[in-house]
């Protein structure tokens, strides 16, 4: 038995100043501390603030308690069984959302401990058959005009990527302006994967529309066209889109994956919301799954695992600006090379956070 002694939730805000952009960058992890001397991290992808204080809630019913009241001085053994005692004694305080993400770096946490006891990389805990490597595509916003993407594009060329993904304001104002992004970026790379990123800006038709205007781009997908929650024209859409459809990202558990997986064509579990278990079990109830890692160092990583271990695995989403913002903050090298990302094979995640550097950047506890 392997007892736990702590549970730490961290957050972290990057100022301004470093991020080169209007407004801050966060990130939350949580730690957990076993007897036998071993530390597993986790990270969830929301709110830092909200997740800690999941973490830190104190007990007010069996039903209504934080992560660390949950887990302490139980057995970090069996995950699964972790898994629902946390989803059982929150349920009054959160049955989606910010809740969720929490339990998700917990359990997250506890697959990087169950590595480090069985001298395992996480993918060789998840499939024997694991692979080594990933393909990644080049994640960034969409630059703020048609010349800046082609110069986007032509940058990440040259890092060796060979598929490249556009999305968010400017992308969606207009059909014309969102054809014109396309054509730029086609211009630089005609043999490149591309993808595009709607971030829920069309209806139903609009989106029916630009399905239609960028079939001759050919396309890999169009990600989240519409609202979450609108499934019946998700349905619709599906069933009469030109393009592939993916989705799945702001889902945080497997009822939420389950509700949308017949209406996508890959599905883009976020496991810092979801968690790996439900991101496991949902993955061969769809044709292909792709990552939502659009943190740090350790989120990307966590997904490389996962997808390493799923046979019908398509591409590890690599965040090109938040990669390069976060990677001095952690330990553990993992770098494209060729569109390629070779998983570190050390036990666990093989990255941990350098808390040293971060130290500065620790949240302030209001605000």
């Amino acid at each position: 038995m392997s007892r736990i002694e702590a549970v730490d939730g961290l957050a972290f805000r990057l100022p301004s100043s470093l991020t080169a952009q209007p407004r801050y960058e966060e990130c939350f992890l949580l730690r957990i501390v076993t007897e036998d001397g071993l530390t597993g991290w986790g990270e969830a992808h929301g709110s830092p603030f909200l997740s800690r204080a999941v973490v830190n809630a104190p007990k007010t019913h069996i039903t209504a308690q934080g992560l660390r009241s949950i887990l302490l001085g139980t057995d970090a053994s069996d995950i699964p069984a972790l898994r629902r005692r946390m989803e059982k004694n929150t349920q009054w305080i959160g049955r989606d959302g910010v809740v969720m993400q929490a339990i998700a770096a917990a359990e997250l946490a506890l697959w990087d401990l169950a590595g480090q006891r069985a001298g395992l990389p996480v993918s060789r805990l998840l499939s024997p058959e694991a692979r080594t490597s990933i393909a990644c595509y080049a994640s960034d916003k969409v630059a703020a005009t048609p010349e800046g993407t082609a110069l986007r594009i032509r940058a990440e060329r040259e890092a060796g990527f060979r598929a490249h993904k556009l999305g968010w304001p400017p992308f969606g104002a207009s059909e014309e302006s969102d054809v014109a992004f396309l054509q730029a970026a086609r211009n630089v790379a005609p043999d490149a994967t591309l993808m595009v990123d709607a971030a829920q800006a069309f209806t139903l038709e609009e989106a029916l529309s630009r399905t239609r205007a960028f079939q001759p781009f050919n396309l890999a997908w169009i990600e989240e066209p519409l609202n979450r929650d609108d499934l019946d024209d998700q349905k619709t859409l599906h069933e009469q889109s030109a393009v592939p459809i993916a989705s799945g990202e702001g889902e945080c558990g497997i009822i939420g994956l389950k509700r949308i997986a017949s209406f996508v064509d890959i599905l883009q579990p976020d496991i810092t919301r979801c968690g790996l278990l439900a991101a496991c079990e949902i993955a061969p109830q769809v044709p292909q799954v792709c990552s939502h890692s659009f943190t740090t160092p350790l989120n990307i990583a966590m997904h490389a695992h996962w997808l390493t271990a799923m046979p019908n695995a398509l591409f590890l989403e690599w965040p090109m600006s938040k990669a390069a913002l976060w990677a001095p903050y952690f330990h553990g090298n993992l770098t494209p090379v060729n569109g390629e990302v070779l998983l570190p094979q050390s036990p666990g995640w093989g990255l941990r956070p350098d808390l040293d550097a971060l130290a500065p950047f620790i949240m302030p506890s209001e605000g």
